[in-house]
């Protein structure tokens, strides 16, 4: 059986596998030690960490430091616990604790000594130190249970009925709960048996305390290990719960840990023998250099490993015997040695597996909802959701003109899909130009479902505006494109969009940075010719360079600055930030241009800061709204993060990851800070949505105890309060005061005021309309600016309708007098389609306020338009 098969049976990954190469019980367990040479062993154990963080607990090894031996050794076990502990937490499942490791290392060597000589009192201040240690370190997994256990303690039934018989029962439960009873009950009962009460057990490792060194170490090994057999109790055994992975490479050369292994071996062939689970122990090593100190036995090869664990087992008892009967031969060595051949390939497919009556239920089950779903795909049209549109896989996909109806069940989305459907009518019979709103419009997210409600709102109050009695050609048609999530099925709405809309003249939306939406952003302008403009796709490569004859996307034109243009635009507005030690944490999830175009944007700004922080802290998260173990690396991040001089940390990633970092960040104890500010893009306009009360009570902290405040601030494209806030502070200044403020914040506030009046009057409802999250907002400004091309064609070419060409040409001419005059501010378009300094509203999230706090308008130029600027577009616009 080969290598990583093996490893997957013993750490139970293959939870359903019935025949598994396993410890025997009774019987200690074995330490796997990897011998080979440096590259094929390096490569080889990081793929095994790669691939099993997140699954089961491992400790990714850290550096060690220079120090004395002794100190060394416990820094190690001390990194093995924490790596194995909270900071390997896998999904949905609480952390492993050391509460017996952490009374010992307590009681050995972070004793504080209290000058007093009276023994009693001695003993009396050993005892708190201890009860210290153990509650420290049971405060990883009290929050993660208490969030389980809360919905049950508040439930009105528990605490009501009853006469609130139950609610009294838990409270005194929780009232006599002892903590330490079960690390202490261990000294007793099985390290030092024969001790009576928690002061004897003080007295004996105050003891211990004077001891050498390898006994010292022994006992916080099997302190280590009895912890986690501790956490695997019987409901766990029974499921089958994955055990952890104990990583300890290069034993040769790094003596602290060869020293560790050796501990392992002399805990497991005693005390520690007899635990009913073992972790993984994998150590490495060059091949013959880190032999066993007594029955060493020659190197296996790597497919051989699942032959040699039940033989050298069988070989122990063999030997055990004999020396019962008088032999002298020395026991055969816990530690197999593995030869891992330097030209080993790619993990081979696991074998043919004896399955449980679990597994065949689970398969019988899949085969028939297989046969099903390809009688479904094969053999029957896709079912309908709505008129023009259809299912495709979980899926309501298609092109609608307000008839059909995505996400019906959402409050709000039937109503303004209903006032879309009523102004399609009304154009109906005269010359008209469709424009398609292209978003996803589906998701399981509330906050996801209220951006795109704001987003659907937003281009239909645009279409009513543009279709007014006093409004100018042509009159728009909306339609509405879903293409799928993550724009995943593009390529078929575009097709159903084209053969269903003749009169189909521009495309907007264009609302995630991802390649999905790359590619249909690209057939849009290069295939189908057709003009396009952009929400907030803000990352740099959804976006035309200045200055050249040829552009990747001919025909786009932006109303949100880049990434890069929001990063200086947040810099110019907080000159403090250049003088701040901050802290990167990046996404570095592949596909993803909106992280990516962040991430440099953030990378180039501390560049200009000088450098000063810490190194950035980078992960991978599986998807825009799937979390993964993204929650156990933040933990690390947070813990480094608290070690450093930083207060300010730039984040680049997605709203769906940038809430469970701010709360890793609340929740992370850390004396040291008081508070924190996060800097992000516009995509965290989600998040005010996606926290709760208990979200915003965490971020509030308590830095009395250690828990700091978080508070995140964004370059948000639009605020309801941005131009408003702007004028006052304009006609307040003593030095404007009395005179005219500049075009751009009037026209800007009447744009502003005209969207509100044409929410307030609506013939009909269109759902709760929320400005503050900026979709709205930018929406509006993004079909305004459609609209205005069009009209712009109209005039240069004549024609009541005109052609998609011709629309193409006129986008780069919308500045200056031209100029869209949006409700989130000018968009004064380049030759390239790009806005030129397009004001941004800098947000700040207080979690002490129940509303985002607008703090001003930042400019990508570091300074607002003059007084008499009329929107021109400078010869070198970049």
């Amino acid at each position: 059986m080969q290598l990583d098969a093996v490893i997957a049976q013993l750490t139970f990954r293959e939870r359903f596998s019935r025949k598994r190469v396993r410890f025997e019980r009774d019987a200690g367990a074995l330490v796997l030690q990897i011998e080979g040479g440096s590259d094929p062993v390096r490569q080889w154990l990081t793929r095994l960490l790669k691939e099993y963080r997140g699954i089961v607990p491992v400790n990714n090894p850290s550096d060690v430091e220079e120090s004395d031996p002794e100190r060394q050794v416990l820094e190690q076990l001390q990194a093995i616990a924490e790596g194995c502990g909270y900071g390997g937490i896998v999904a949905r499942g609480l952390p492993i604790v050391f509460p017996r490791f952490a009374a010992a290392r307590a009681a050995l060597y972070d004793r504080q000594q209290t000058g007093d000589h009276s023994h009693a009192r001695r003993m009396g201040a050993l005892k708190r130190q201890i009860e210290e240690a153990i509650a420290q370190e049971r405060r990883h997994s009290m929050p993660q249970a208490r969030t389980r256990l809360d919905p049950l303690i508040q439930d009105p039934y528990v605490t009501q009925q009853l006469g609130g018989f139950l609610g009294l029962l838990l409270k005194i439960a929780n009232a006599l709960r002892l903590p330490c009873y079960r690390t202490v009950r261990w000294f007793r009962k099985r390290r030092f048996p024969g001790l009576r009460t928690f002061e004897a057990v003080c007295e004996e490792l105050d003891g211990w305390s004077a001891r050498p060194a390898h006994e010292k170490q022994r006992l916080l090994v099997e302190a280590l290990l009895a912890d986690v057999d501790a956490h695997y109790g019987v409901l766990r055994r029974l499921n089958r719960v994955r055990r952890p992975v104990i990583l300890l490479p290069d034993v040769d050369t790094i003596p602290a840990r060869r020293i560790i292994r050796d501990r392992m071996l002399e805990a497991l062939s005693g005390t520690a023998k007899d635990l009913r689970v073992h972790p993984v122990v994998i150590t490495t090593s060059r091949p013959g250099e880190a032999d066993p100190l007594t029955g060493g036995r020659p190197a296996v090869p790597a497919d051989c490993l699942g032959e040699e664990i039940p033989g050298r087992f069988r070989e122990r008892r063999e030997v055990g015997a004999s020396r019962a009967g008088g032999g002298s031969e020395p026991l055969p060595s816990l530690l197999v040695q593995i030869v891992l051949d330097d030209a080993a390939g790619p993990r081979p497919a696991p074998g043919v597996r004896l399955l449980g009556p679990v597994t065949v239920g689970v398969t019988a089950v899949a085969l028939i909802a297989a046969g099903l779903g390809g009688y479904v795909t094969f053999f029957r049209e896709p079912a309908a959701c709505g008129r023009g549109l259809e299912i495709h896989g979980d899926e309501c996909v298609g092109v609608s003109d307000g008839t059909g109806v995505f996400m019906p069940d959402v409050k709000g989305m039937p109503q303004v899909f209903e006032r879309i459907a009523e102004q399609n009518k009304a154009v109906a019979g005269r010359k008209h130009a469709t424009v398609a709103l292209l978003i996803p419009m589906q998701s399981a997210s509330p906050a996801v479902q209220r951006q795109i409600l704001s987003e659907v709102q937003g281009a239909y109050l645009a279409q009513v505006a543009a279709n007014g009695a006093d409004s100018v050609k042509p009159a728009i048609r909306l339609v509405l494109a879903n293409p799928g999530d993550g724009y995943g099925r593009w390529r078929g709405t575009l097709d159903q969009l084209t053969s269903q809309e003749p009169d189909l003249r521009v495309v907007v939306g264009f609302n995630l940075s991802l390649d999905k939406t790359k590619e249909a952003l690209t057939y849009v302008t290069n295939t189908l010719h057709l003009p396009a403009v952009a929400s907030v796709v803000t990352a740099d490569d959804f976006a035309n360079p200045e200055g050249t004859d040829t552009v990747p996307y001919p025909g786009l034109a932006r109303v949100v600055s880049t990434s890069r243009e929001q990063a200086r635009a947040l810099l110019a507005f907080d000159p403090e930030l250049a003088g701040s030690e901050t802290a990167l944490v990046a996404d570095d999830r592949p596909g993803d241009d909106y992280d990516r175009s962040l991430r440099d944007a953030f990378a180039e700004a501390r560049r200009n800061e000088g450098g000063r922080g810490v190194q950035d802290m980078r992960f991978e998260s599986p998807g825009v709204e799937e979390a993964g173990v993204t929650p156990n690396e933040f933990e690390d991040f947070a813990g480094n993060i608290c070690r450093s001089n930083t207060h300010v940390v730039y984040f680049a990633g997605r709203a769906f990851h940038l809430k469970l970092f701010v709360e890793k960040l609340a929740t992370t104890y850390c004396r040291e800070k008081a508070s924190y500010t996060v800097i992000t893009g516009s995509d965290a306009t989600t998040l005010d949505e996606r926290l709760d009360d208990h979200d915003r009570a965490l971020l509030r902290g308590d830095p009395g105890s250690g828990k700091p405040s978080v508070s995140i601030r964004y370059a948000a494209p639009a605020h309801p309060d941005a131009w408003s806030t702007e004028l006052a502070k304009w006609q307040n200044d003593p030095k404007t005061k009395g005179q005219d403020p500049p075009l751009y914040l009037r026209e800007a506030q009447d744009s502003m005021n005209a969207l509100r009046r044409g929410i307030a009057d609506q013939p009909g409802p269109i759902g709760p309309v929320n400005l503050d999250d900026g979709r709205t907002i930018v929406t509006y400004d993004v079909v305004l600016t459609a609209s205005r091309a069009l009209a712009r064609a109209v005039h240069t070419s004549g024609l009541e309708v005109p052609t998609a060409d011709r629309v193409v040409r006129d986008l780069g001419k919308l500045n200056s007098d031209l100029r869209v005059r949006g409700a989130g501010g000018w968009i004064c378009l380049t030759n390239a389609g790009n806005p030129y300094n397009k004001a941004l509203s800098v947000v700040r999230l207080d979690p002490g306020s129940r509303k985002l706090v607008f703090e001003g308008v930042a400019w990508p130029t570091g300074h607002a338009p003059g007084h008499d600027d009329n929107c021109v577009v400078p010869v070198h616009p970049e």
